[in-house]
C-alpha cells in the first residue's frame, strides 16, 4: 500500500451535508471535515400545488465549495459520494432535470403507494426484493410520476439516485450504484438486477433504468470532467468511484462490528437497526415484521428496520429556535436528563409525526390519544422523544435477532446520535444489551473506505473495521436491569 493516501467524502444527510477528507495510511485513519452545510427540502409550487424539493443547485454549489477546500490541500486520490436513499433525479439525455428533485417527506405518494400495493400484493413484492414497505420507497414515487399531469416519465431518459446524479455531474457517467438501488423496492434480491415487472408496474419505462454498478467501482465512472477541475482546482485526472452510496451502507461499512455477535444502530435523523448478513430473508416473518433487506458493502446485506430517530429532536429544536428558545444538542440532552423517565412515550413511527412541523404540538397530542401525560415543557418533549426511540430500537432489536438467529452481545452504535449518551444508555437499558460507540462521521469514514478498497483492491470488511476501532476510541455503556425491567413494562402502553 502507498504511505498515504487521500479521499475525499461528499456525505449527504437529510438535514446537512460534508465534503470530509480522509487520509488511510498503514496504521493511521485521519478525518477532517473540511466543509458542512445545512440541507432541508424546501417547497415548490408545481401546477397549482405544493410539492417539498431538494435545492439541488444550492447542494451542488455547497459541494463544489468543498472540492475547492480539498484541492488547496494537495492531490486527491479519489472522490465518492454517499447518501439518504430513494429520492432520485429524472434527467433528459443531456442530463438536465426534467422536474426538480422530490423529497422523500413529500406526501404524493401515499394513495399511488397504497394502490400498487393492493394491485400486486405484498407478499409478492416483498419475496421480490425483500424490502419493507414505506410510502416513499422509490417504487411508489415513480407511480406518483406516472400519475403527474406534467409527465415527468415521458420526458426522461434516466433516472439516477441522488448519489448517482452528483455523480454524473462531476464525471459525466449515468450509473446506479447497488446498494442504494436495493433501498429502491426495484432490485432482485436473489439476482440483484432490476426487477423489471415492478418498474413497468410502477408506470415508469425501463428505458430510465441506469447500468448497475457495484461499491468500489472505478471503472465506468471515471476522472472528473474539465470544467469541475476548473472551477474546484483538482487535477482532471481525480477519480470518482462509486462507494457504497447509501448513506447506511457506508455507515455499517465503518461501524466496527463481529457480524456474528454485534447488532448496528446507524443513528441520525433515522435509527437504522440491524444485523449484517450474507443473505437475504425474504420470510412472511420478516415481511410482516417489516424488516428490510438492503445491499451492504462487499455484497452482504443489511437487515434491518427504520426507526423514526433524531428527527423528533430535529423538528422540535427548529420550534424551540422560532420561539426564542435556540440551544445545542448538549444542551437539549440535558434538560432531557434531568426529567423523569418513560413519564409519557409514543409511537415514533407514527404517520403524524412524519412531515415536518410543529413537532412539540404533534408530539403532545400523540401523548393524549393515548392517554399519557402530556409534556409541557421542553425538557419533558425531548426526554419523550428518546424514550420512545429507545423502546422502538429495542422492539427492532428483538425482531432482528428472532428472524436473523442471531447470538447478539453487543450493540455497536455510529453517526451523529452516537454522541447522545442519554440515548446510549437508554438503548442498553431497553434491549438489555452492552452498548459500544463508533464513529460519529461513519458515512463519510465509510465512503472513504470503500475507495481505499477499491484503491488497494481490498475484498472485505474485516481488515477496515480493524483500522476504524484502532483510530477511534469506542465508549461503552452497560445496561442497568432494574430499567430494563421497568421500560419493558412501560412498552406495553404503546405497542398492545
Amino acid at each position: 500500500m502507498r504511505s498515504t493516501r487521500r479521499y475525499i467524502s461528499i456525505d449527504l444527510g437529510a438535514s446537512s451535508g460534508r465534503v470530509v477528507e480522509v487520509r488511510v495510511g498503514a496504521d493511521t485513519l485521519d478525518v477532517r471535515e473540511l466543509h458542512r452545510f445545512s440541507n432541508a427540502p424546501v417547497a415548490a409550487h408545481r401546477s397549482g400545488s405544493v410539492r417539498l424539493c431538494w435545492p439541488f443547485e444550492s447542494i451542488f454549489e455547497s459541494i463544489l465549495e468543498g472540492l475547492r477546500i480539498a484541492a488547496d490541500g494537495g492531490a486527491v486520490d479519489s472522490i465518492g459520494i454517499d447518501s439518504w436513499a430513494v429520492d432520485y433525479a429524472l434527467v433528459d439525455e443531456d442530463g438536465e432535470l426534467v422536474r426538480p428533485i422530490a423529497a422523500y417527506r413529500d406526501p404524493r405518494t401515499q394513495e399511488p403507494s397504497r394502490s400498487l400495493r393492493a394491485r400486486i400484493g405484498d407478499s409478492e413484492i416483498y419475496e421480490a426484493t425483500g424490502i419493507a414497505f414505506q410510502p416513499f420507497n422509490t417504487l411508489y414515487q415513480l407511480a406518483a410520476d406516472a400519475e403527474d399531469p406534467l409527465a415527468p416519465l415521458e420526458r426522461a431518459h434516466r433516472l439516477l439516485l441522488v448519489p448517482d446524479f452528483i455523480a454524473f455531474r462531476l464525471c459525466g457517467a449515468m450509473t446506479s450504484e447497488r446498494t442504494n438501488a436495493s433501498s429502491t423496492q426495484m432490485l432482485d434480491a436473489r439476482t440483484r438486477k432490476w426487477n423489471t415487472r415492478l418498474v413497468e408496474a410502477a408506470g415508469a419505462p425501463l428505458r430510465i433504468l441506469a447500468p448497475l454498478v457495484d461499491a468500489g467501482s472505478v471503472e465506468p465512472l471515471g476522472t472528473i470532467l474539465s470544467e469541475i477541475a476548473d472551477e474546484t482546482g483538482l487535477d482532471q485526472e481525480t477519480r470518482v468511484v462509486a462507494t457504497a452510496t447509501h448513506d447506511t451502507a457506508a455507515a455499517v461499512l465503518a461501524a466496527p462490528i463481529n457480524p456474528k455477535h454485534d447488532l448496528f444502530v446507524s443513528s441520525g435523523t433515522w435509527s437504522l437497526v440491524g444485523a449484517e448478513l450474507q443473505r437475504p430473508i425474504l420470510s412472511e416473518e420478516a415481511r410482516e415484521a417489516n424488516v428490510t433487506n438492503e445491499l451492504g458493502a462487499f455484497g452482504s446485506v443489511r437487515f434491518l428496520r427504520n426507526v423514526a430517530g433524531l428527527w423528533l429532536v430535529q423538528q422540535c429544536e427548529e420550534s424551540f429556535a422560532r420561539a426564542g428558545r435556540r440551544r445545542s444538542w448538549a444542551e437539549l440532552a440535558e434538560l432531557a436528563a434531568a426529567e423523569p423517565g418513560l413519564a409519557s412515550i409514543i409511537d415514533p413511527d407514527d404517520p403524524a409525526l412524519f412531515e415536518p412541523g410543529d413537532m412539540p404540538t404533534r408530539i403532545r397530542a400523540a401523548c393524549a390519544s393515548r392517554g399519557e401525560r402530556e409534556p409541557l415543557d421542553d425538557g419533558a418533549l425531548v426526554r419523550c422523544a428518546l424514550d420512545s426511540i429507545a423502546i422502538a430500537t429495542a422492539r427492532a432489536v428483538r425482531d432482528i435477532v428472532r428472524l436473523a438467529s442471531i447470538d447478539a452481545r453487543r450493540i455497536v452504535v455510529v453517526g451523529g446520535g452516537s454522541a447522545n449518551d442519554l440515548l446510549n444508555q437508554l438503548i442498553a437499558d431497553a434491549t438489555g444489551l452492552p452498548v459500544e460507540t463508533g464513529p460519529r462521521e461513519a458515512s463519510a469514514i465509510g465512503n472513504a473506505l470503500m475507495q481505499h478498497a477499491a484503491a488497494e483492491e481490498v475484498t472485505s470488511a474485516a481488515p477496515l473495521r480493524a483500522m476504524v476501532r484502532a483510530a477511534f476510541p469506542m465508549r461503552e455503556f452497560r445496561p442497568d436491569p432494574r430499567m430494563t425491567e421497568r421500560i419493558r413494562a412501560a412498552e406495553s402502553r404503546v405497542y398492545q
